[in-house]
């Protein structure tokens, strides 16, 4: 039976850059022109289909289940996905848009919709129901224009469920009373009043802070308060390091393990706690009611970093348009297959890729930009390719971030690791501090005395590691124990802890026989839950406490590496004393250190 094919054609006054990335939110999309949420279920394994999922959901009247294929693209031009029906009125069903640009810098977009019926008596209401959608999708794209072109409302401030509003100024009033950032307040807030549902579902801290102009931190710490004040609730998705979506979800650090599966990309990868895991936030239900419902799985909003995706059968071959930008760029197919592409200016404007059962064929592909690549498939499953970016910048608020805030450690101690299931950190940067002299101070001032000092100690230095974006995991005698995300912040922090012991020692009678030394190194490290605590071990804390110990009264130690990537305004900071090499316990090559002081 011939399908049902309804193809319209309209014109915008905006270039297909500024469309593209309104027009391919898919989920926004289906939630704003009244389709149905979806169900998704993880494929049968051994199905002969580059779909990963089956879907289900309701339609004119029909409960219809379909396996979906991963979306193809190509950035800025078309996108189209097809979806093969296993129950419904429908055999198959193909939707897309493309996108050519016009000689008045506007585009013009063409919607294409297939539907093949299963019995021609439905062909009339098949025939409706395209001609509907469709239109809906073109008073969508014309919605998009006049928002990107005169500054009209965003059509995705729809829909929107109502918020509890005594509720939010309650919460308002007590953030502020806890003296937090008043434009992290307001944003909040705001947010979770008159956000689009699709917004408010899965809050991203730093993304939210881009968007309002707020410090990250400030933002992250604004919605960690939300949670004791009963207006969000905290999430944590597990994301895939090769798409970058979140692929599981849960409510407890306590129940995540070392690995997880991504059912779009089939591979199994570890989970890092700097990497695979982010803090997210939604309102509490007291607030706003809002149902995570999925309305699509895919479509390029989805993974921005990937510029062209296509299926492949097996003995296929398809030609892919290379980007126009050169650099190195990753060509990735299911199942972790990866080589390089290396879009240059002088390289052949044709070249190809052969993707075998286990890996492609080449390590390297070189291709001009603007070209062509053809990939043909000669592994023994149908798979679908990508072109992703490299080094796309993310806005996660990963989970080492949020365990590195004083607020977090304060207030979520239920949220926790499993007890002795320690979780790895790509990169880490460990301060350790320790208070000299601190056996002639006990001599000449007395315990209690002695005591009342280094405590009063431990306050100077927790707040300076604080403000500088650490946190203290522990304190050791009358030694600190901090982490901080990267080696810069560790600096600043090493710097503020030196600056303001100075200035309290100077105010504390016996202070002049105290001093403070630190050391700090950075590198990979394990996370474990110790003591109700959270706490790290491994190579780079052995280090940075050895690194601690070589340091004098009033010295910094650090790796030669990481001092001469500081920025100028933190190498002023400091004057260095003296460059020198050492061999540390467990660690082959001798580490090069720059001993400092302010």
């Amino acid at each position: 039976m011939s399908a049902v094919v309804v193809t319209s054609v309209v014109r915008l006054a905006s270039p297909p850059s500024d469309v593209w990335p309104l027009i391919t939110d898919t989920d926004r999309t289906n939630r704003l022109i009244g389709t149905e949420p979806v169900t998704f279920r993880a494929i049968e394994s051994g199905t002969p289909t580059s779909a990963r999922f089956v879907g289900e959901t309701r339609t004119g009247g029909f409960t219809m289940s379909y396996e979906e294929a991963p979306f193809e693209w190509t950035y800025e031009k078309s996108f189209s996905v097809y979806r093969k029906m296993r129950s419904g009125p429908l055999k198959a069903y193909t939707y897309g848009i493309q996108l050519e640009p016009t000689a008045d810098a506007g585009t013009q977009a063409t919607v294409r919709l297939e539907l093949e019926p299963r019995h021609w008596l439905l062909k009339p209401i098949a025939k409706l129901q395209g001609a509907r959608f469709v239109q809906n999708i073109l008073a969508l794209a014309d919605a998009i224009d006049a928002y990107v072109r005169d500054r009209a409302p965003s059509p995705y401030l729809k829909p929107k469920t109502l918020a509890n509003e005594e509720r939010l100024v309650r919460g308002s009033r007590d953030l502020v009373q806890r003296g937090l950032d008043q434009k992290a307040i307001d944003a909040v807030i705001s947010l979770i009043r008159d956000g689009a549902d699709a917004d408010v579902v899965r809050i991203r801290p730093f993304e939210l802070a881009q968007l309002r102009g707020v410090d990250p931190r400030e933002m992250l710490r604004a919605l960690l308060h939300g949670v004791t004040v009963g207006i969000v609730e905290l999430r944590w998705a597990l994301v895939c390091p090769s798409c970058r979506t979140a692929n599981d979800q849960v409510s407890s650090l306590s129940e995540i393990g070392d690995s997880n599966h991504c059912q779009l990309c089939d591979i199994q990868y570890g989970v890092e706690l700097d990497r695979a895991v982010e803090a997210t936030f939604v309102p509490h239900p007291s607030v706003r009611e809002v149902q995570n419902r999925m309305f699509c799985i895919g479509g390029p909003a989805r993974t921005p970093h990937v510029l062209v995706q296509t299926s492949i059968d097996v003995s296929g071959t398809r030609e892919l348009d290379v980007p126009v930008e050169p650099g190195r760029y990753r060509l990735f197919a299911r199942g972790g297959m990866t080589t390089s592409l290396d879009v240059i200016e002088d390289g052949p404007s044709n070249a190809t890729a052969t993707l075998q059962d286990s890996s492609f064929a080449s390590a390297e592909v070189r291709v001009a930009r603007g070209g062509k690549l053809r990939v043909t498939n000669a592994s023994a499953e149908p798979r679908h390719v990508k072109i992703e970016r490299l080094g796309y910048a993310s806005l996660a608020a990963t989970a080492h971030v949020v365990t590195t805030m004083s607020e977090f450690r304060r207030f979520f101690s239920r949220e926790l690791l499993k007890p002795s299931t320690p979780l790895k950190v790509a990169s880490c940067a460990i301060l350790f501090s320790d208070l000299t002299g601190s056996t002639a101070l006990y001599t000449k001032a007395g315990d209690a005395a002695a005591f009342r000092l280094v405590d009063d100690h431990f306050d100077v230095l927790r707040k300076a590691i604080d403000g500088a974006g650490g946190s203290v995991v522990k304190t050791m005698g009358d030694a600190v124990m901090a982490s901080f995300v990267e080696p810069t912040a560790c600096v600043r922090g090493a710097i503020e802890c030196l600056r303001a012991f100075e200035a309290f020692r100077a105010t504390q009678e016996h202070g002049e026989l105290t001093g403070l030394k630190l050391g700090l190194y950075a590198g990979p490290c394990y996370v474990i839950r110790a003591n109700d605590l959270i706490d790290y071990f491994g190579q780079t804390v052995n280090c940075a406490s050895r690194v601690q110990h070589l340091a004098e009264s009033g010295e910094i130690v650090m790796e030669a590496h990481v001092f001469e990537a500081l920025p100028e305004v933190d190498r002023q900071a400091l004057k260095v004393v003296e460059h020198f090499e050492t061999r540390v316990k467990g660690v082959d090559a001798p580490l090069r250190l720059v001993r400092t002081r302010l």
